[in-house]
């Protein structure tokens, strides 16, 4: 039996407690909903082994494939990549200042999305000042391309199969617009990328565009639209020739 390793953000492992909206709010859900990998690895009888984490960005992610996987691994790899604005920051105690004061998880800051409050409601002035200061969109997008290079390169040598998807449309918009970020773009295997509408598109516009139906939070995939995006991914060309 193969190992389905996946990875990813929330719309890859959703469990009963999340930071989901833009407002900072806590979230419960009624019953943790099942992700699309729990399906997609019942359907080809391999055994699920899910590294998503809610609110990640592309360079945990990366890390989280080089720590997981090794040489003799019997895997099949899919990774799901988040938004290009979430930062990820691999912090301590010892070296962290804001370390007590912040929502550390297994010693990785996220700032899980852009902050888009005022001055006067933004309770996380640790991000709000570094989206404010420091951030800006090319930066994000040519460091999302070489994660995603990254990872290509270290699955690829070690001729592990591998299909990467997105949780939503990330590359609308950017691609060819940045001058720095074209090599880059010319580097990447797009022929490993699924994207279902035949665009750009993700998990998030699948489920729009099939008028399915959502989470009780109106933003993450409902138990049912992950099911059936586990189905849809089962016929996949793509898909089945991972594990030929």
């Amino acid at each position: 039996m193969k190992n389905l390793l996946t990875f990813g953000c929330s719309f890859t492992d959703i469990d009963d407690e999340h930071l989901l909206s833009q407002r900072g709010g806590i979230f419960k859900y009624r019953e943790p909903p099942k992700s699309w990998p729990v399906e997609l690895a019942r359907l080809t009888n391999s055994n699920p082994v899910c590294r998503g984490k809610g609110g990640v960005g592309n360079f945990y992610i990366t890390n989280r494939i080089y720590d997981t996987l090794d040489d003799s691994d019997n895997s099949v790899v899919i990774v799901m990549w988040s938004g290009i604005d979430r930062v990820d920051i691999a912090v301590s105690k010892k070296e962290f200042y804001y370390f007590d004061k912040q929502n550390i998880r297994d010693n990785w800051l996220h700032s899980g999305g852009k902050i888009l409050f005022d001055n006067s409601k933004t309770k996380d002035r640790y991000w709000h000042n570094y989206y404010r200061t420091y951030h800006t969109e090319e930066d994000s997008y040519t460091q999302t391309l070489q994660h995603i290079i990254g990872a290509q390169e270290f699955l690829s040598n070690r001729k592990i199969p591998y299909l990467f998807l997105t949780y939503k449309d990330i590359f609308t918009g950017r691609k060819r617009i940045y001058k720095r970020a074209k090599n880059l773009e010319n580097h990447i295997n797009w022929d490993k990328f699924h994207f279902p509408n035949g665009k750009f598109g993700g998990e998030f516009e699948w489920v729009k565009d099939n008028n399915l139906t959502w989470a009780e939070d109106g933003v993450h995939p409902s138990s049912e639209s992950h099911r059936k995006f586990a189905e849809y991914l089962y016929n996949l060309d793509e898909y089945r020739y991972l594990f030929k």
